[in-house]
């Protein structure tokens, strides 16, 4: 792996509910072993890179960390060596991806002991739940955890989850579990919609999914975006937040969504997971969890030459 180690270790004893969630939040890649296990070293170090390259928080085992296809177990066991390690979990957002009551609450109960500074929640989504059902199981999960013992933000996804929230259910869950809500990732790629919740919600820290849309969300006070584009292009997205003339340039969200639609053309995940295994010079980050399949040699190639059309340099992006 070309990829160098960087100091990740806490520096702070500071509970993470002193730290606010804003910024880039990369939703990070998961690599795998070839017979599919976390390969931790590779995700410590992917995870470091990040925060590194100006992210503000990494959010494993959510949709682009193939978060449905790992176990409670298999995602505990992964932190814990994150953490026996030195990692700074104030800076982890975990997610849970799981429909089964017991696997969300092992995950939640995982974030919260590993001092993590929050854990992202989508609904269950097998069944395409009704509001009442939703707020049903959240309540389940903290009436068996005796109350929420980390911060929450809700993944809405409808798309894939069938089950989403909305407004009525957003605000049925703040009045039965109060501050411990303290944000929304939407991932729908619908600007209006997410400026909405940003106009409904402005107790809640709202954030997109999607490059293409925040820039008009923070610049109309939302928090960031959560997604998976930081993964290949986080220190550029950490400049264009930071600076209002970089984010608003119309040859970046040019840029951007050019990205995102080769990459939404190409299986996503597995479009990622080939172009940081170009970036790395590393096969083994091509390798996605079963049933996703990698990239071939063809369309990985058309991948790598859509990038560079954007300008993107593989030379110099050493991740």
């Amino acid at each position: 792996m070309t990829q160098q180690m960087i100091s990740t270790k806490a520096a702070t004893h500071e509970r993470p509910e002193t730290l606010p969630i804003t910024g880039i939040v990369a939703a990070s890649l998961t690599p795998v072993t070839e017979d599919f296990r976390v390969d931790v070293e590779r995700l410590e170090q992917h995870l470091g890179w990040l925060l590194e390259q100006g992210c503000t928080y990494v959010s494993p085992f959510g949709s682009t960390g193939e978060g449905p296809s790992f176990s409670a177990p298999e995602k505990r066991q992964a932190l814990e060596a994150l953490a026996a390690n030195g990692f700074d979990m104030g800076r982890v957002i975990p997610a849970t991806m799981s429909v089964a009551l017991d696997d969300t609450i092992a995950t939640i109960r995982a974030a919260a002991d590993l001092d993590c500074r929050a854990v992202l929640i989508v609904p269950p989504y097998y069944y395409g739940a009704s509001t009442e059902g939703i707020a049903a199981y959240f309540a389940a999960c903290a009436d068996r955890l005796g109350g929420f013992p980390i911060d929450v933000v809700l993944y809405h996804i409808p798309q894939l989850s069938r089950a989403p929230f909305t407004a009525e259910l957003i605000e049925m869950l703040l009045a039965r579990h109060g501050d411990r809500i303290v944000g929304i990732k939407d991932s729908t790629g619908i600007e209006p919609q997410t400026l909405d919740l940003r106009r409904r919600f402005p107790q809640l820290q709202i954030f997109t999914g999607d490059d293409r849309v925040f820039p008009a969300l923070v610049g109309n006070g939302g928090a960031g975006m959560i997604g998976g584009m930081p993964n290949i292009v986080a220190a550029e997205l950490a400049q264009r937040y930071a600076a209002p003339e970089q984010r608003n340039d119309a040859a970046a969200i040019q840029r951007a969504a050019q990205r995102i639609e080769a990459v939404d053309a190409n299986g996503g995940v597995v479009a990622l997971k080939a172009l940081k295994a170009q970036m790395t010079k590393d096969p083994a980050w091509s390798r996605p969890m079963p049933p996703l399949l990698p990239l071939d040699e063809a369309r990985a190639r058309t991948l790598v030459e859509s990038f560079a059309a954007t300008g993107f340099d593989f030379g110099t992006r050493l991740g």
